[in-house]
């Protein structure tokens, strides 16, 4: 009897996450998160990677992401990141001393060469407050927030929590689908915590502030009709990726440092759109291969192209 519960228990479940997958492909998106949840008794595991190169040196971020839904409204998320982007202290002659001008910064150095190591862990909980389902259609709307903490030295007033910084964050996510085609908005803030390094004199380094916002968009290209499980979903995006961040603030010793026409630590604004197809194998495996270009502006944290690749699988319990 335990055995035929065991059975049951588990092709319930692989009929729910099918079902899942067959009615919310087209909002499984890239680079943000829907305001639905991953199926309950399903723990999701994404492999993420994102490629670029910074004069001569090839840049890689690589994060480890874990989807469990407690219910079908709460959704946790633990991120891990490891990169080459900064290393465990600033840039040697971050802050210069040249004769009278006293003590003042060019910026970090771009194409220096760092160690691959790991750089952020962060937690995301989702919580999904509204629901209003009907037949090939539903709206969503969810909110969520995330603390991250991280060990290298940014250097750069552009924020993020997942991969730079520690600090917090929130936001809203809204998410329509109807038939083949989903769009989502997401908006939120990220509030940095300060670098500080104490080596011969004390650094400080204020990050800026920062709202984010994006616009996502989906579409079911294939199958045209569903006739089995092993049928594989190809889905096609875009998403617009923008956000809009404070001026960093530096002192040396407690005395403000000069910050003047340097782009990475100026405060800005851009907007990115991100291409995107991904296909979907037996509804249980995902892979998504993307490309970031400017739009508006540009970020300063990384150049263009970036090449994003990833890969995700879920696991029955």
């Amino acid at each position: 009897m335990s055995a035929y519960r065991t059975f049951a228990k588990y092709s319930l479940l692989c009929l729910s996450l099918l079902f899942s997958c067959i009615i919310n492909a087209q909002e499984l998106f890239p680079h943000t998160e829907p305001a639905s949840n991953s199926p309950k008794g399903a723990l999701g595991i994404r492999m993420s990677n994102e490629f670029y190169k910074d004069v001569t040196v090839w840049r890689s971020m690589q994060c480890y992401r874990f989807f469990l839904a407690i219910n079908e409204k709460i959704q946790v998320t633990p991120n891990f990141t490891f990169s080459n982007h900064h290393g465990f202290l600033l840039p040697e002659g971050f802050i210069k001393n040249d004769g009278n001008s006293g003590p003042h910064t060019h910026g970090s150095i771009k194409g220096s060469v760092y160690p691959y190591s790991f750089e952020n862990l962060s937690f995301n909980v989702k919580y999904r407050f509204f629901t209003n389902d009907k037949q090939n259609y539903h709206f969503r709307m969810a909110a969520y927030g995330e603390a991250a903490a991280f060990t290298s030295a940014h250097d750069e007033a552009e924020p993020s929590l997942v991969g730079d910084n520690s600090g917090t964050g929130f936001g809203i996510v809204t998410t329509i689908l109807k038939n083949k085609f989903a769009v989502s908005l997401t908006s939120g803030t990220i509030l940095p915590n300060k670098y500080i390094q104490n080596d011969t004199n004390q650094i400080e380094l204020k990050y800026g502030n920062a709202y984010h916002y994006s616009l996502s968009m989906g579409y079911l290209l294939l199958p045209f009709k569903y006739k089995s499980y092993n049928q594989p979903n190809v889905n096609l995006y875009v998403e617009f990726i923008g956000k809009s961040y404070d001026k960093a603030k530096i002192t040396l010793n407690d005395q403000p440092i000069s910050v003047v026409n340097i782009p990475t630590l100026e405060k800005g604004n851009y907007i990115e759109i991100r291409p995107s197809i991904q296909l979907i194998l037996k509804s249980i495996t995902r892979i998504d291969l993307s490309m970031g270009f400017p739009f508006i502006n540009r970020s300063y944290v990384h150049t263009s192209p970036t090449c994003y690749f990833s890969i995700q699988r879920y696991f029955f319990y």
